[in-house]
């Protein structure tokens, strides 16, 4: 078996899964006491919520880059005019009712008429026309705000989204942090805003430490809670912290909330003693794959591509690393409409198919395929020493090099002519044209793109005046042909979950906001004493 080159050897199971946003990871905790009594089941509205996520050094959504990082960090303090379910469905929010024109050019939205922001500031549709005209000339955000050309006041709680393009691009846009959220419009032009969000939220900011910490106090102002299911409990911290370190702080009675890494061993003793519970997380479409670099040899030939599909053992990988996730070969998440159960047996694994392909290609000897980057963030190092034995076994042989997640995520592997790397991939929203864009014509994920007539597809798959239907079929035609062409090896679907405390409530079945897209938002969890 090859032996890995200029990466060092890592302990299976030692840090997260997760990684930061923009890459689509998750890793969550939260405030209680694993070594405390058990839960009384009476409601702690004095609770503080602890939870851990990648930070972010501007709370500002409009300066950020990120938007699933962006929403995990303010989701105490903003809301937005969409929701994203457990089961990756759209949910009211600020909005209560949305429909498309006949001709689906504009998009007409039903906004509340009870909400108003910290500032006393009252929610209307003069709110979302100033955000969202802020969110067009901002040069973090604009293009994110793209699918909307502008808005039309039809009455204080009634607008019309004229759009760019008939697409249903703009209902992931509004559900996402930019053009999604919305800030109090007396507050836009705050000089400070980076650092002190004005939003419609259950809480208000404490204090804000960038890349490192934000907290939320409760807000006390007559009528500022407008989802009665919201604020129970009075402060909310968002930390940075690594997952070794939140084992340690579950097991101390720290914290409360923890994602799993699909090595629970440690806390297994507080599982079995009923302190500690496992929530899994069956729909986050966060995707670990392998990036083939179609412009750089061998992976221009579709035939060492699909070699190295046939190759990769992928149920014992994933076995090992991350048993409650899924094995996957497509690149679709099962959440995302497109996704084709039938697609998963393409590249059972075959080693000697994956040596006839090779010798096809003109490599009967085997192949010298490079270095292949890898995300210095668990198991990635695990699993490429995996799979590198794998590839070795039928005659590709690659090497390893750690990189960092966020440079591999901003054009670190696309720019450098590596053929690949291992990493996430990130989906920015549940529309399947807008997933297929990002991975397969996005210069940062797919250097080189795909051919035109496959582009054009691509375009018509989110057709905002096609049926369910002929949008699923369209979308399924190009993961069939992204598949067969091996653009990626996908390794695993999902997170293996969160590890909670018995004190952690609100957060059952559905409620898991933001999962499908690697996020959490906590709005309904509740603490008891």
């Amino acid at each position: 078996m090859s032996r890995p080159h200029n990466l060092p050897r890592t302990r299976r199971f030692r840090a997260a899964l997760g990684a930061a946003l923009g890459v689509g990871a998750l890793l969550l905790s939260a405030c209680g006491s694993a070594g405390s009594s058990p839960a009384s089941g009476e409601a702690d509205p004095n609770a503080t919520l602890r939870l851990t996520y990648a930070g972010v050094q501007s709370l500002d959504p409009a300066a950020t880059p990120g938007s699933t990082a962006m929403l995990s960090n303010t989701w105490p303090v903003y809301d937005r005019l969409l929701q994203i379910s457990e089961d990756g469905e759209y949910l009211p929010m600020l909005a209560t009712k949305w429909a498309f024109s006949k001709d689906g050019t504009s998009l007409r939205l039903n906004l509340r008429d009870d909400v108003k922001f910290s500032d006393g500031t009252p929610f209307t549709s003069a709110t979302v026309k100033a955000n969202i005209e802020r969110y067009q000339k901002e040069p973090v955000s604009k293009d994110l705000a793209s699918t909307i050309k502008s808005v039309e006041v039809i009455d204080d709680h009634t607008v019309d989204l004229q759009l760019a393009a008939a697409s249903r691009a703009v209902l992931g846009a509004i559900s996402a942090a930019a053009p999604g959220i919305m800030i109090s419009e007396k507050a836009l032009d705050n000089p400070d805003l980076t650092t002190v969000p004005v939003g419609s939220g259950a809480w208000v900011i404490d204090s804000f430490r960038p890349g490192e910490r934000v907290t939320y106090k409760r807000r006390t102002d007559e009528g500022g809670i407008w989802d009665p299911q919201t604020g129970k409990v009075a402060k909310i911290e968002i930390a940075v912290r690594a997952t070794p370190a939140a084992y340690a702080a579950i097991r101390s009675g720290q914290v409360d909330v923890v994602l799993s890494n699909g090595d629970i061993r440690e806390l297994q003793s507080g599982i079995d003693q009923g302190t500690l519970k496992v929530r899994p997380l069956k729909n986050a479409s966060t995707t670990a794959a392998l990036h083939l670099n179609q412009t750089v040899e061998p992976f221009d030939d579709v035939r060492v591509r699909q070699a190295v599909n046939y190759a990769i053992n992928r149920e014992p990988l994933v076995e090992a690393l991350v048993p409650t996730t899924t094995a996957r070969v497509q690149p679709m998440a099962s959440v995302v409409k497109g996704f084709d159960e039938s697609l998963e047996s393409t590249y059972d694994y075959d080693p000697e198919k994956a040596r006839q392909l090779l010798a096809a290609a003109g490599h009967p000897n085997g192949v010298d395929a490079g270095t292949f980057y890898v995300a210095n963030y668990e198991p990635f190092p695990d699993a490429a020493q995996i799979i590198q034995a794998d590839l070795a076994e039928v005659g590709i042989k690659i090497d390893l090099e750690l990189m960092d997640i966020r440079q591999l995520s901003a054009g670190g592997y696309s720019q450098s002519k590596r053929p690949g790397a291992f990493m996430f991939m990130s989906y920015p929203g549940l529309e399947p044209g807008v997933n297929l864009k990002w991975f397969l014509e996005g210069a940062t994920t797919l250097p080189g793109g795909v051919p035109e007539d496959i582009a054009t597809k691509i375009a018509a798959v989110d057709d905002s005046t096609a049926t369910d239907q002929e949008r699923t079929s369209r979308a399924e035609a190009v993961v069939k042909w992204a598949t067969e062409n091996a653009m990626y090896a996908p390794m695993w679907q999902g997170v293996p979950g969160w590890v909670m405390t018995d004190k952690v409530h609100g957060v059952e079945t559905g409620k898991a906001f933001l999962a499908p897209l690697g996020g959490q938002d906590f709005r309904y969890a509740w603490m008891s004493k």
